[in-house]
């Protein structure tokens, strides 16, 4: 009798999952407190000197979303990455930089949708981001 008793149960407990599950699970969101800037994967520069943060407001960090050019020494922003929008989610560890070796290059990955992925490439000048390419979708990339 017990295998009978079981069967339904898992079965309920998969569709109450199912059902009653927040949308927001298959994204990567963050509750940002106010001045709080999260270095997203491999966000800080080889040499040290830069990083990529995010920072949103609101419910899941929907409301101002952005990801900024800090000072890692300082932790102060240096300004937003405008062409950074469009994003699927709002935590940091849904965005993934990698820095040229000399860091002055720097190419930022993120989804916008389920199933794509873009990549903008920046350089870095002067303390400050310019763009060089993108946002480019990551499949075309690979062509």
């Amino acid at each position: 009798m017990k295998p009978r008793i079981l069967i339904p149960l898992v079965t309920v407990a998969v569709l109450c999952n199912t059902f009653f599950s927040s949308p927001s699970r298959a994204t990567s969101n963050y509750n940002y407190k106010p001045d709080e800037y999260v270095v997203i994967v491999h966000g800080r520069s080889p040499n040290g000197r830069y990083s990529i943060a995010s920072h949103g407001e609101g419910e899941f960090g929907y409301d101002n979303f952005h990801l900024y050019l800090m000072d890692a020494r300082t932790l102060k922003k240096i300004g937003p990455l405008e062409e950074v929008k469009d994003t699927l989610d709002t935590g940091a560890s849904a965005f993934y930089a990698k820095w040229s070796a000399d860091s002055s290059q720097v190419s930022i990955s993120y989804r916008i949708d389920r199933h794509t992925a873009v990549m903008i490439r920046y350089s870095i000048k002067g303390r400050r981001a310019y763009i060089i390419s993108g946002p480019t979708p990551v499949d075309k990339l690979r062509q």
